[in-house]
């Protein structure tokens, strides 16, 4: 399994406390940039209605999904993030 895992950044766009739309980013300065960007055409109902949340996400590839569950069957890892949820739903369908 790579060590250095490919992560991009997930930018939530809420209105009025709604969850509107995701955006994925390559990094979180790119993110950040864009909300720096958007921001300045937002009137200041626009300011109070439209909110914003990052978050930095693993992305994965099949063989990485496969090595990680193959690393923790066979006792060399902990698994974490995404592939633990996933474990805990296969888990409680059992």
């Amino acid at each position: 399994m790579p060590d250095k895992q490919k992560t991009v950044a997930e930018l939530i766009v809420y209105y009025k406390k709604q969850r509107l739309s995701s955006l994925l980013f390559d990094t979180q300065e790119t993110a950040d940039k864009f909300v720096e960007a958007i921001t300045h055409f937002f009137s200041k109902k626009g300011i109070n209605e439209i909110s914003f949340k990052g978050e930095i996400r693993t992305v994965y590839m099949p063989e990485s999904i496969v090595g990680e569950i193959n690393d923790y069957a066979e006792g060399n890892i902990k698994p974490m993030g995404t592939v633990l949820e996933m474990m805990k739903v296969i888990d409680g369908l059992n």
